[in-house]
Parts: structure tokens; sequence; C-alpha cells
């Protein structure tokens, strides 16, 4: 297909595909649609129209029963998002087409966008910086030496809730002793605030662990010794089988889990 053809059938969904792919990585069908607010059959038409275009790439993963395409940018297709955002004046990101899929974007980032399609007008995930995105933002605040793998703004019971978070790797190093595991990689989790001389201008700090052990040492360490902001911890199985705007946090220092719009309470 001609590229002059090509650009009078692109549509703003498909503008919006290409740059979320270019952005955020790979993505599946299903995490188009909810990015998209499309139905499923829409955002499958789009992405074969993209892939058949030679503007994105697709994929099945060896051992994935499900057989789930995964769909990434192609070089085509990023120099093509980058002309267009050139042409009309927009910045280009860093690193465009040449991201990996967040870990964030999968466990807090798609789940909110889908709480917020199912409940329009009681909340919203009204603004999330990916990333590269996050780490621009803090320099923006002179707070470069912190890292965390996203930046949102939730809405809810007209609440406003900004947050950073933060996905817990595991532990750190191919050689690890059994009992150092479950603390491995936890101390510099947050090491960047404790150096930081100042609040950071966000509501809570969210720290997705791992796992239950890890939380909990996780925890400890935050009695120990605690930021100067709100920290609301939780773990990757929660997140699993809850909606992250559930009673699914737990703030340093306080007892039982809240709601995500609670947490900054």
């Amino acid at each position: 297909m001609g590229e002059r053809g090509a650009m009078r059938r692109f549509s703003s969904r498909r503008w919006r595909i290409l740059s979320y792919l270019a952005q955020h990585g790979s993505a599946s069908t299903m995490d188009v649609a909810l990015v998209c607010a499309a139905s499923r059959l829409t955002a499958h038409r789009d992405l074969v129209w993209l892939h058949e275009s030679g503007l994105v790439n697709r994929e099945r993963l060896p051992e994935d029963r499900t057989h789930t395409w995964w769909y990434e940018v192609t070089a085509e297709g990023t120099e093509v998002l980058r002309r267009a955002l050139t042409a009309s004046g927009r910045p280009v990101p860093l690193r465009l087409g040449q991201r990996s899929s967040g870990r964030a974007d999968a466990l807090l980032f798609l789940p909110l966008v889908e709480v917020s399609r199912r409940n329009p007008g009681l909340c919203e995930l009204f603004q999330w910086l990916p990333t590269m995105e996050t780490s621009s933002w803090l320099r923006q605040h002179d707070l470069a030496r912190l890292r965390a793998d996203g930046y949102g703004v939730w809405l809810q019971d007209g609440r406003c809730l900004r947050f950073l978070v933060h996905v817990d790797r595991g532990p750190i190093g191919d050689v690890v002793a059994e009992h150092e595991r479950p603390a491995s990689g936890l101390g510099g989790l947050l090491a960047g605030y404790r150096r930081a001389d100042r609040l950071v201008p966000v509501g809570a700090i969210l720290v997705i662990a791992q796992d239950a052990e890890r939380e909990e040492r996780l925890r400890a360490d935050l009695l120990r010794g605690p930021l100067r902001n709100v920290v609301a911890t939780t773990t990757r199985q929660l997140l699993y089988r809850h909606w992250p705007d559930e009673q699914v946090w737990q703030v340093s220092g306080k007892i039982g889990r809240c709601r995500l719009i609670e947490v900054g309470s």
C-alpha cells in the first residue's frame, strides 16, 4: 500500500494505537481495545490493518497456550509517527519505538483504564506517564535522582490522588543466598526518596511487591525509617485477583488495607 493511500485511511484511533505501541512497547489486542475504548473486534481490525501496512509486527510466544498475538511498532511505523509529530510541531518522545513494555503498565495502568471504562462518571485515570515520561517529570521537579515506573492521577469520590509507582523486580543478581532472597533488592527500591531533601509533589508513593513476604519486609523497613511521603504497598498476587482501585493497599504505619483513593487520606 502506498504511503499516501495509507495516510488517507489513517483514522485517529489508528494513530493512537501506533503511538501507544511506540511509547509502551508490545501489547495484545485486548490491551489496545482498553486503551482506545474500542471493542476487541475493532482493535483487531485496526491492528491487522497496521500489520498489513508494515507499521507493526506481531508474534505469538511458543509457550503461550492462549495463542495471543503480541504487536509492536516497526521501524517504518516509528518513522511515520516521528514525521507526523514533527510536522504538527509536537515533541518527539525519547526512544520512540525502542521501549520495552513497562511492568507498571500491565499491573496498574491497563487495569485502571478498565475500571474507568466500567464506571464512567464515577472514577477516572485522569493521567498516566510511562517510565521515560515519568523520569522527565521528575527532572522538571529537580528530582532527577529518583527513578519510578510510572506517574498517575486517579479521580474518585470527588477526590484526586497523584502518585508515583514502583514495581519490585525481586531478588537482585544471579547468585543470591536463599535466606537473603526475601529482602534482596528492597533496600534500593525507595533509596532515592531517603536521599531527597524535600517532599516529592505527589499524594502517595505506591509500591507493588513481588509477594507477601517481600511486602512485609518492605513495611518493616519503612517503620524503621519512614519517608516524608505517604507510602502504600500491595502485591502482584492481590492485583491479579482484584482491581487496583479496591481495598488492596496498605499504608505504612496503619493497620489494614484501603482503597486506592483513600491512600492519601
